[in-house]
């Protein structure tokens, strides 16, 4: 579970974005809430598939004030591929030495090969869920950000950049890959943030 809690602000941070440049936490204070999506990118089809649900949910989202952060393990350099390749629904942010995850307290942690291996294999026999950007088949270099065992997060933030909202942990649970909270129960949260009008 991060260290990331309720009613706190949450840390700052600046990371390279797939569409060239740096975004930051600060460039929304005072201006949106803001939803911070710690996920492994597009080389992940289970991130792909959350990717189109929250992209799906874009025009509901930007009604309620709110801006999606995607922190990812992906290079600038991958970033800048997907970009050319797809249309990225809202900022795709590159933390590859977990820098910001570590901020945030989540976690990183390290198996065995038999681990590995295991993992490998169970995403062989399983079919990529449907999603909006199609299939592709990762990198070579990807593979092994793919099968890191690191925690996934969804924050949501008011306008001044205090955690309303805080879902985090292992990115593999018992029950398969850990979910992204449905529209109806970030709507709420989002709805009772201030608004500073």
């Amino acid at each position: 579970m991060s260290a990331i809690e309720i009613g706190q602000r949450a840390p700052s941070f600046r990371l390279p974005a797939a569409a060239g440049g740096e975004v930051g936490l600060d460039d929304f204070r005072g201006r949106s809430n803001v939803i911070v999506w710690f996920t492994k990118g597009m080389s992940c089809s289970f991130c792909r598939q959350q990717m189109s649900q929250l992209a799906r949910s874009r025009d509901r989202l930007a009604a309620l004030r709110a801006t999606v952060l995607q922190v990812t393990v992906s290079t600038p350099q991958q970033a800048r591929a997907y970009a050319g390749k797809f249309s990225l629904p809202f900022p795709y942010l590159c933390d590859p030495d977990y820098r910001v995850r570590r901020e945030w307290g989540m976690d990183v942690r390290a198996h065995g090969p038999l681990w590995y291996v295991q993992g490998a294999l169970r995403g062989l026999r399983t079919a990529p869920p449907e999603n909006d950007f199609g299939t592709f088949a990762p990198r070579p270099g990807e593979m092994r950000r793919l099968l890191t065992d690191d925690d996934a997060g969804f924050f949501v933030l008011d306008r001044d950049g205090v955690v309303r909202y805080a879902s985090a942990g292992p990115y593999g649970t018992e029950r398969g890959v850990r979910t992204i909270p449905a529209l109806e129960e970030i709507v709420p949260v989002l709805e009772a943030c201030p608004r500073g009008d």
